[in-house]
């Protein structure tokens, strides 16, 4: 008797699990070098490059739970001296949980840059993406299999294992050449259905807004910056839910570090647990026109212990600038990672 009530506790839970994870809102796939994959953020930002750039990243967030979070994207964007504008196309896909819930989306991003003064200009961009989510139906308990005893498969057919989207978003950026720059962009702005019941489960605009700035640590021999620390954040916001992610590069030619937190301190969430996530800490190395860039989240919130943190490598590839023509148009002064 005591090992049947058990085992009636453990699908009640298996049930009332799988069912909050069919109808949860989506979770964005999260970056810690957000400026490797800064179009994902706010389209303005594609085509922030002399010409053009390739650029891969890859997320493992909490690998010592069974089933940790995956994220993966690639990108190439470009920059049209004569157009004044940039574009950008972005491959992203995360696998979150034991469900096999896997998104997988393709962005096309485009900006436009308006120039204010001489070191002071505007940059305005759109994006345009299509989104498929699914999951693994076989990897939940429904209550028909309870009922019957807890039989392998259900019957269940209100619930489709796929679904499609489109999605889009707008932002835009005021910088300076050389200091600081200042973003405000919006996502989901169709709040496109993405429920897998007959049910309605809209996606929330979201809001984000980042900015920094680049002291100058010390020059050259040429007079150009030789290092620079660079203070910089993201605040996203959507419906009830924020996050802050706020911290420094260091870059010294061909190295940067970076320190990061995630978390509002003086905030709690609905738990009436202080919001805090991770701490971040990032190294980079350039040669040539490659970049790369490893970093690790140690985890400080209550699974702090239990997740082994989070891993994250960007690889970034920059066509150089033409030396025959002198671009119009001058670009963000944000750090690559």
């Amino acid at each position: 008797m005591k090992n049947n009530r058990a085992s009636i506790f453990k699908y009640i839970f298996l049930l009332l699990v799988s069912l909050n994870s069919l109808h949860l809102k989506a979770q964005d796939p999260q970056f810690g070098h957000f400026y490797n994959n800064a179009m994902l953020y706010n389209p303005a930002f594609a085509g922030n490059v002399d010409l053009g750039r390739f650029a891969l990243s890859y997320r493992n967030q909490w690998p010592g739970l069974k089933n940790s979070f995956v994220s993966f994207s690639g990108s190439y964007e470009h920059y049209f001296n004569n157009l004044n504008s940039g574009m950008g196309l972005q491959f992203i896909t995360d696998k979150a949980g034991s469900g096999g819930l896997t998104t997988t989306g393709f962005n096309y991003m485009y900006s436009y840059q308006i120039s204010i003064n001489r070191k002071l200009a505007l940059l305005g961009g759109l994006k345009a993406g299509y989104y498929t989510r699914k999951f693994d139906f076989n990897k939940f308990v429904f209550g028909d299999q309870i009922a019957r005893d807890g039989a392998s498969a259900s019957i269940e057919n209100r619930f489709r294992d796929n679904i499609n989207y489109a999605n889009f978003g707008f932002g835009a950026v005021l910088y300076h050449l050389e200091k600081y720059w200042l973003g405000l962009s919006f996502d989901h702005l169709n709040q496109p259905n993405n429920a897998f019941s007959s049910a309605e489960s809209n996606l929330p605009i979201k809001t984000a807004i980042q900015g920094g700035w680049n002291f100058e640590v010390n020059k050259g021999l040429n007079g150009s910056s030789k290092s620079t620390i660079t203070p910089a954040f993201l605040y996203k916001a959507q419906e009830k839910w924020d996050q802050l992610d706020i911290g420094a590069y260091y870059t010294t030619s061909p190295m940067i570090f970076g320190l990061w937190y995630r978390g509002i301190p003086l905030k709690s969430n609905k738990s009436s647990i202080p919001n805090v996530d991770a701490l971040m800490l990032l190294v980079g190395y350039k040669y040539d026109r490659i970049s790369f860039a490893y970093s690790y989240d140690i985890t400080i919130s209550a699974l702090s212990g239990n997740t082994n943190g989070a891993h994250e490598i960007s690889l970034i590839l920059d066509y150089p600038k033409s030396k025959r023509r002198k671009p119009r148009y001058f670009r963000v002064p944000c750090p690559k990672f």
